[in-house]
């Protein structure tokens, strides 16, 4: 059997700090003296330190977190402290939620793990390296909360408590800056690849997906937020993700197969994944993908369901939508269809895995009465659920330890083909990368036309990001920084046919109701600074407008 590096972590005697361990103890005291004095005093002691500054890194809990866009709803949307609040425009200042991604915990432990690093004397190249990789993580992390706050603290050097400072708010662009001037140490001294026990590690390919992420955050917030296109921008994220390009990635043939958990080791597409490893880290997705009755065990949860404009909105094979295409049939509504379709998600009337082991349609309407059936336990609420990320055959439903893909080598292309349509329109290198992407779907590859066309093409590669990036936690982002939430938050979540007699696939006839939704364009698209954290520190306000 072979290990990935946090599997040795784990189960390797030799290192004195277990991964759990070492996360307490950095999460403790940074100034305390017993901490410094007996630990960080090997490069295995840093090596074991940095780790644990990985739990920094954004997990499965991104699953969840595609139901604050138009491609899913929670169930039962009051858990979690509110998230399924976020979709419905029900949130405030106070939603438990809203604290989840202010995450100054993490850049505490980010900035604490350096200042340790630097008075260690071991292996300059090694220091270097561990020094970037937790560069990277302190800039993913600065990001992140720049997406949803805009305006934030920022704290470079002494590992600070932000609730005891008296800290103000930083201008957004100077975080990102500073966030960027980390990635480019990252990049100027990871590898490009790792081996053996090392792999899943932080790359050089993921330091340049986060600086094009970054860039093209910036290039879509000034063109579509403030009306200011700024061509700079859109290339140095172009610059930035064609670096990626010369690595070696590529696409995986079937892309069911990317986010299975016999292929965590997958580096082929996968730029950098949080790691999973079976009974150690593990994570529940198997069982919140999937409903009641369905898989070898039964168990399900049904916690997030796709939405029916999600399901809707892809393609027939000949590249035309359902309501134009002479192939769409209501009546085998899944037959050609863009083939991440059925490989994403449980559609009713398709053959799903059952407890006896024998395939049998999957029918959440209500009126045949089984275990899926929606608005019941364990049936969900749109009648549609995943198989991504999800393992049916698996007994373990709530210990899945498939790896969560953070940047894969799809999103290179789409970064390049999004770019390039920005500030140079036209150029032949966007249908090249798109059509990779396409090929892999059964979709047709671009014509000339479209390729002349930036309206069109600009359609085209927000499709294939929905499309591509389902609950990856991609779609959110996105359709805050192109500025059209507005539009697809204040639609209603919607299901299957309310009635079993209609064909399923007929769009025109009456549907479930799964959730109604809200976004309101003058406050929506920042999240409010928690209040909490301004209860211990006055000097964060102003809030965010309109909160």
């Amino acid at each position: 059997m072979k290990f990935n590096f946090i599997s040795k972590i784990i189960i390797c005697a030799s290192i004195p700090v277990l991964f759990s361990n070492c996360e307490k103890f950095l999460d403790r005291d940074p100034l305390s003296e017993a901490a410094e004095k007996n630990f960080w005093k090997t490069e295995n002691d840093a090596l074991v330190g940095l780790n644990a500054v990985y739990t920094a890194l954004p997990g499965e809990r991104d699953f969840w977190r595609d139901c604050q866009s138009d491609n899913s709803v929670m169930t039962n949307a009051w858990g979690e402290g509110g998230l399924g609040y976020i979709s419905m425009g029900n949130h405030n200042a106070a939603t438990a939620y809203v604290q989840e991604e202010w995450r100054y915990d993490d850049i505490r432990k980010c900035l604490y793990y350096l200042q340790q690093l630097s008075k260690m004397s071991f292996t300059q190249d090694v220091k270097n390296r561990l020094e970037a990789e937790a560069r990277f993580i302190l800039a993913l992390r600065y990001f992140r909360m720049v997406q949803h706050y805009g305006n934030i603290p920022l704290i470079k050097d002494e590992p600070i408590n932000l609730d005891e400072s008296a800290l103000p708010r930083t201008d957004q662009n100077l975080v990102l800056d500073y966030a960027l001037e980390n990635v480019v140490y990252a990049i100027d001294h990871l590898p490009e690849h790792y081996t053996g026990a090392n792999l899943g590690r932080i790359n050089k390919g993921a330091a340049y997906m986060l600086k094009a992420n970054i860039y093209l955050h910036q290039a879509s917030i000034k063109q579509y937020h403030e009306g200011a296109a700024d061509s700079q921008l859109w290339k140095q994220a172009y610059e930035a993700a064609s670096e990626v390009l010369k690595m070696g990635y590529g696409l995986v043939d079937d892309y069911a197969e990317v986010f299975k958990q016999a292929n965590n080791l997958n580096t082929t597409e996968v730029i950098l994944a949080r790691q999973y490893v079976e009974d150690k880290i593990t994570h529940m997705l198997p069982v919140l993908a999937s409903p009641a009755g369905t898989g070898i065990t039964g168990n399900g949860w049904a916690s997030f369901c796709p939405t029916r404009e999600l399901v809707d909105s892809y393609l027939c094979t000949d590249g035309k939508d359902i309501r134009s295409s002479n192939l769409y049939d209501p009546a085998k509504p899944w037959e050609n269809r863009d083939k991440r379709l059925k490989k994403t998600f449980m559609l009713p009337g398709e053959p799903v895995l059952r407890p006896n082991g024998k395939y049998a349609a999957y029918q959440p309407h209500p009126a045949y009465n089984m275990g899926e059936k929606i608005n019941s336990e364990g049936g969900g609420i749109t009648g549609y659920m995943y198989l991504k990320f999800n393992e049916p055959e698996y007994v373990k439903t709530d210990a899945g330890f498939a790896n969560w893909p953070i940047y894969r080598y799809a999103e290179t292309l789409l970064i390049i083909a999004e770019s390039l349509n920005e500030f140079k329109p036209g150029d032949l290198q966007i249908k090249t990368m798109i059509d990779q992407i396409r090929k892999r779907a059964g979709l047709p590859l671009l014509s000339n036309s479209d390729l002349s066309d930036q309206a069109v093409m600009r359609k085209l590669i927000r499709e294939e990001r929905r499309h591509e990036f389902v609950a990856e936690h991609k779609r959110y982002f996105d359709i805050l920084r192109w500025k059209i939430a507005e539009d697809v938050l204040n639609k209603n979540a919607e299901g299957i046919n309310s009635n079993q007699n209609d064909l399923i696939g007929d769009w025109t006839k009456p549907r479930f109701l799964a959730q109604n939704r809200k976004f309101e364009k003058s406050k929506h698209y920042l999240w409010p600074v928690p209040q909490s954290s301004i209860d211990k520190n006055k000097n964060l306000l102003p809030q965010n407008p309109g909160w």
